[in-house]
Order: C-alpha cells, then structure tokens, then sequence
C-alpha cells in the first residue's frame, strides 16, 4: 500500500489534473481530504465526496459521471451507498481494526484489484505493511473481501450478523481475479460468471414473462440483491427471486476502462432487467414503482432500454440462460391459489375469458334470481296489504 506520507501525491495521481481544472478546486481539496480522512464507520453523505470516491474507483473523467443536483435529489446512487455503509459495519463486526481504515486505503486496495495478474495474496502483500493495517493478516483479507465485494457488487466471505440471503463466494488466495480468457474457468470472475450452460431448450420469453406477472400469477416474491452472483436465482421451493437492481453502478463499469467485469456479461444482466421490468413509456410500470416505495431500489432498473421480439429469444442470452430457462418453467408450472392470481393470470386469454365469462354469467343469474325473488316477495306483501285494506273497507 501506499505510505501515509505519500498518500496526498496518490490522490492528485488518482484523481487527474483534469478534474482540478474542471471542477471548483475548494470542493475538490475539500472532498480529497476527506476521503483520506474518513473511516469506513462515517459513511459518505455528501454529494462531493460521493462524486469523487465514484470517479477513483471506476477511473472516470467528470464529464462521464453525471450527478447533477437534481440527480442527488432523486438519490441516483442512494443505493449504492447505503449498501456501503453497511458492508463497511459488517466489515468492522468481524474486524474492529477496520474502523480505523480510511476511505482512501479502499479506494486503494480497488486499484491494486484492478490489475488481473495479481492473485488475493499477491494483492494483499502490496499493503499488508502499511502502518493503518500493521501486517494484519486478517485485516488485510476483510479489507480485500470488502473492496472486490463493493467494486464488483458481490458478495466475498461470510460477514456477522449478515441476514441476507446472498451467498458469499470465496476467493482463494492462489487465484487472480480473473484471466486474460473469459471461457477459462478460472479467476474469481471466470468461476462466477460462466458462458457454458446447459439448457439447450428454445423457451419463449413473451411480453407477459415479468417480474409483476412472477409476483401476482405464479406468487413468486421477487427479493431485491446487490450481489450480482445470486442475479436470477431461485430460493425457498421456488418461491422467491433474487434480482439484481444496481444497474446505476453497472452503468458506470461500462464507462470504466478498467472493467473487469465482461462487457457481455453487464449488457445482458441490463437486458435482463429490462425483460422482467420493462418501462412505459420511458417511465417505470405501476409494479416497479409501488415495489421502489417499500424498498430502497436503484431507479434506473425501471428505466432500461425496452426489448424487442428479437431481444427477447432465449438465444440472446449466456450468461443468464440456465436461470432464465428454469424461471420460465417454474413460472409456466405456477397454477393460481386465489382469486387475485386468477384475475391478473391471462396467460391463456381463451380460457381466461372463458372462465370470468362463466363466473360472470353465475352472478348475474343469482343477481337476477334474487331480483326476482324480492320482486315476488313485495307483490305477495302488496296483494296481502291490499286484500286488508278491501276487508276493512267491507
């Protein structure tokens, strides 16, 4: 790891010259010193800070990091950070020595991850002597977990207290990131994110197949992830779906040139988000919008670009085809339980309609037997009324 004492030559390096130009040098002074300041137990609140700490862990120029003031309003990566924060608190529950971590030696550690040929031990020699981390082996292998865990948004190691439903994958010490050839099963990328499948069926992908239609027909409860690993997968008998929502942060490692992740794998994660919440319109549907009010969900996965007929085919996808593929057929299987599923469940439009039709039909006939029967009644009430009436007039 960098010295303390060379700590500040690193962040005008980190940073770029371009950016001092470019943006108010008191703001830019300002969010420096506080990165390099701040540990992991005071998270990042302010706009500034959040700007700069995003421009150094995906090597962005200004320009390409668009936070306007109207985006901080709508909390744009509120998300993101918030999964931060408490990656950073589980962090510290397995080693109270993170709390006196910085920031910066974050951002550090990310840059040092950045070169693939370097596996966990090598990177972990590179700043196990830094005073902060005082050759700390454990400390050292939290902090790595945390950093490749955040910059990749996966879950690496198990964390205390943690009661999510991510999986966490272990990275071996004699691993590299990744290697140079994504079809090698080898790296932690490689192993995680595999191009083989093995569903070879030609399922379709209609326009109802949707995160929506999963939760109203099939009672399939969608379970919103930060980890990319447990992107469409099934849990608990088939009844819950892990999806993925940061796609503002996948966003920014397609504009990253240090991208680890394969460009292949991010656009199609985006496309399969967009399958399962496809817009209106450009806007986010009813069922993303009401699902955002109960849950702090990354806005921009209810804005993808929407898919055509041809986006759609199954064949369009690798990475995600085996997971799609059993979603599918465990939504085709779903039969409706109650009266709510069978109304949204028009799969089968003919026998849909031909079913309300039927129940239609069944209450307007017992409608129209109890009109007729309260008529009956009231004519009965009237000729009995108007008999007496004749008897007291006789």
């Amino acid at each position: 790891m960098i010295p303390v004492s060379n700590r500040e030559d690193s962040a005008n390096s980190l940073l770029g010259p371009e950016m001092a130009n470019t943006i108010e040098k008191e703001a830019y002074d300002e969010a420096k010193s506080a990165l390099q300041c701040y540990s992991l137990s005071q998270s990042l609140q302010s706009l500034p800070l959040r700007y700069y700490f995003l421009l150094n862990v995906f090597d962005l120029e200004p320009f390409e990091l668009h936070m306007s003031t109207a985006q901080a309003t709508d909390n744009i990566y509120e998300s993101f950070f918030t999964r931060y924060a408490l990656l950073c608190k589980l962090a510290a529950n397995k080693d109270r020595e993170v709390e006196k971590v910085t920031h910066w030696h974050l951002i550090e550690i990310i840059a040092l991850l950045k070169d693939r040929r370097s596996t966990r031990e090598e990177v972990a020699a590179k700043f196990i002597q830094d005073p902060v981390i005082a050759d700390s082996e454990s400390l050292a292998r939290t902090l790595i977990d945390l950093a490749a865990g955040l910059w990749l948004m996966l879950s690496i190691s198990n964390y205390p207290g943690d009661i999510s439903y991510d999986e966490p994958i272990f990275w071996e010490d004699h691993e590299k990131m990744t290697e140079e050839q994504y079809d090698l099963n080898k790296g932690l990328i490689n192993k995680t994110f595999s191009q083989h499948y093995n569903s070879t069926d030609l399922v379709k992908l209609p326009q109802a197949f949707t995160a929506a239609h999963l939760d109203q027909i099939g009672g399939i409860k969608v379970i919103w992830t930060s980890n990319l690993a447990d992107h469409l997968l099934l849990k608990d008998d088939d009844t819950k779906l892990m999806l993925f929502h940061q796609v503002s942060i996948l966003q920014l490692h397609k504009k990253s040139p240090t991208i680890l992740l394969p460009k292949a794998l991010v656009d199609e994660t985006i496309r399969s988000i967009s399958l399962l919440i496809p817009p209106v319109l450009g806007e986010p549907n009813r069922w993303f919008q009401q699902q955002r009010k109960e849950n702090l969900i990354d806005a921009q996965a209810g804005v993808c670009d929407r898919l055509n007929s041809s986006e759609r085919q199954i064949e369009k996808f690798v990475y995600w085809r085996d997971r799609l593929v059993l979603l599918k057929r465990t939504f085709d299987d779903a039969e409706p339980r109650n009266i709510s599923q069978l109304w949204w469940d028009d799969r089968k439009k003919t026998q849909w309609f031909t079913f309300w039709v039927a129940v239609l039909v069944f209450f307007m006939t017992v409608f129209f037997g109890l009109v007729q029967s309260v008529a009956g009644i009231v004519q009965a009430w009237a000729s009995v009324q108007s008999l007496k009436s004749q008897r007291a007039q006789g």
